[in-house]
């Protein structure tokens, strides 16, 4: 399994949550219990939470099934003084703070970020690259990662899960007048 995987897995395993405890907010609504503005608050509410896990759940996966070791930009420094100081101008053009790395050890070369709103930003990197014989291949991939990561968002996802929930409550209520 991949990192990024782990992200796709957590955006299905969310979607489908969310299409789930739609059923009950929908039945709520046709018996008058719930408004239908506050069953679509309700939804945008657990997808709030799920975006807020999001980071949370990201951690756990990757110390579970990757065993990551989670490192500060410090303590890259250590081992790696020029891809620390790379990563510090890029973090402080792009103004991310407080960046950390999950290092994990395999054969794979993928790099892959994620975070919440740009704070507690973390990239999973294998150990490879923060050795110094890797500089060549490694400034650039980070950079790289650093520039996607600064553009992402994942709240579009957990917005598009909304309104598809939201659309789904509708239809329960029409279908069961």
């Amino acid at each position: 399994m991949r990192p990024s995987r782990i992200l796709k897995v957590y955006y299905s395993a969310t979607l489908i949550a969310g299409l789930l405890f739609t059923i009950p907010v929908a039945q709520a609504v046709q018996q008058n219990e719930l408004g239908a503005r506050g069953a679509a608050i309700l939804t945008l509410c657990w997808n709030v939470l799920f975006i807020m896990l999001l980071p949370l759940i990201m951690d756990w996966a990757e110390s579970r099934y990757f065993k990551a070791r989670f490192l500060q930009l410090e303590e890259v420094a250590k081992e790696n003084p020029e891809l620390a100081a790379v990563i510090t101008e890029q973090c402080e053009k792009l103004s991310i703070p407080g960046f950390r790395f999950a290092v994990v050890e395999t054969n794979s070369e993928d790099i892959f970020s994620y975070g919440l709103w740009r704070s507690n930003p973390r990239m999973v990197l294998p150990t490879s690259f923060l050795t110094s014989e890797q500089k060549s291949r490694t400034i650039p991939s980070i950079e790289a990662e650093l520039t996607r990561f600064a553009s992402q968002d994942h709240t579009f996802v957990f917005l598009v899960f909304t309104v598809l929930q939201v659309m789904l409550q509708h239809l329960l209520i029409a279908y069961a007048h």
